[in-house]
């Protein structure tokens, strides 16, 4: 029986090499249609940012081992995705990948491995796996049995442990502030479950910035009708799926995003515009929606929440150009700067007087 998955005309054009750079725009299209759903609205400016993302993984993976690795097209990485949307557990993927035959060149099950790794990433932008010549330092995240929405629950599970009674976002929680006010160090992170982790040891916190991602998630439907997989894969590890994350996962990401990234908020946007390359911003950014500003419709990143605000509450301006930005008490902001302006004003009045009183002693 003929074990691969045949699919619609439309990824005809996907059967070419993995590693082309730039991927070229009617090529991109079609990724995000079998990745993602073809009820996406496509614009070529909101993924690009995703795209790089995309060719710099591809290239890592493939480096980490060479002509081994069984991948060859953008084709082989859509199945290898449909077969983990249906529900098949890792074992299922990697059964099918070795059966799949897609390269007579010898291949491993390291190899196999990564295979997987690379399209969790590409799916999901999670840093799944370990690439060879690739150390980020990060704690690993790994998936190594079960289906794939099995271990995103677990990687990505709702944490409401901390107390947040004294928790509450006001206008002057955004990104830029942390930065000008607070002294935080911002990181742009392309993995997603970096969201909002703070640093002690720095004061840096990590913010998952591709918007235009979770949008196309958020829009999500899985166009399962379009594939028709093998009697093979649709055993008892397989079960129909309509989403990998958490139910509410999605928005409630983009709701922090419109927390820290505030709504036709000039200043977050040119702070935003000197963080990264061209290539890399999420035209996304900033169009978000509504911010919601009760910590207690926060349930996945509800801790990470509470303790990214009580630091930067409890942080105190250390340089001039802080306390000059630092708003967040008007009172005593006007207060302070009003003193400072009388005594700055007294002391200049003062040494007027005293040049004017040396210059009237030595010229009577």
């Amino acid at each position: 029986m003929n074990n691969s998955i045949q699919l619609s005309p439309i990824g005809l054009s996907l059967d070419a090499s993995f590693l082309e750079s730039p991927v070229p725009p009617e090529r991109q299209e079609r990724i995000v249609a079998h990745l993602w759903g073809n009820s996406i609205g496509y614009k070529k400016q909101h993924f690009r940012p995703y795209f790089q993302y995309y060719t710099e993984q591809c290239r890592v993976a493939f480096h980490s081992h060479g002509s081994r690795l069984p991948i060859r097209t953008h084709q082989h990485i859509v199945h290898i995705a449909n077969c983990m949307h249906s529900g098949c557990t890792r074992s299922a993927v990697k059964d099918f990948i070795s059966q799949s035959q897609w390269t007579t060149e010898p291949t491993s099950e390291d190899a196999i491995n990564t295979s997987i790794d690379l399209t969790v990433r590409l799916l999901l932008m999670l840093d799944v796996g370990e690439f060879h010549n690739a150390y980020s330092g990060r704690k690993k995240l790994l998936w190594v049995e079960g289906s794939l929405q099995e271990f995103v629950h677990e990687t990505l599970p709702e944490a409401i442990s901390l107390d947040h009674d004294r928790i509450r976002f006001d206008g002057a929680f955004k990104v830029c502030n942390m930065v000008r006010i607070a002294g935080f160090r911002v990181e742009l992170t392309s993995n997603l479950s970096d969201h909002l982790r703070l640093r002690d040891i720095d004061k840096t916190v990590t913010v998952f910035h591709h918007a235009s991602f979770l949008m196309a998630h958020r829009q999500y439907v899985y166009p399962y009708s379009r594939f028709l997989l093998s009697a093979t894969l649709l055993t008892a590890t397989c079960r129909k799926s309509t989403s990998i994350f958490p139910a509410g996962l999605v928005d409630e990401t983009l709701a922090t995003l419109s927390l820290l990234f505030p709504l036709n908020d000039k200043e977050t946007e040119r702070w935003y515009r000197k963080q990264v390359a061209p290539d890399e911003l999420d035209s996304y950014i900033g169009r978000c929606g509504t911010a919601d500003r009760q910590i207690g419709e926060y349930t996945y990143w509800h801790d990470r929440l509470v303790i990214l605000k009580a630091e930067f509450d409890d942080s105190k301006p250390s340089t001039v150009t802080q306390w000059w930005n630092d708003r967040r008490e008007g009172g005593q902001w006007y207060a302070i700067w009003s003193a400072i302006v009388l005594t700055v004003l007294f002391g200049l009045v003062q040494s007027i007087e005293g040049a004017l009183q040396v210059y009237k002693a030595y010229n009577p």
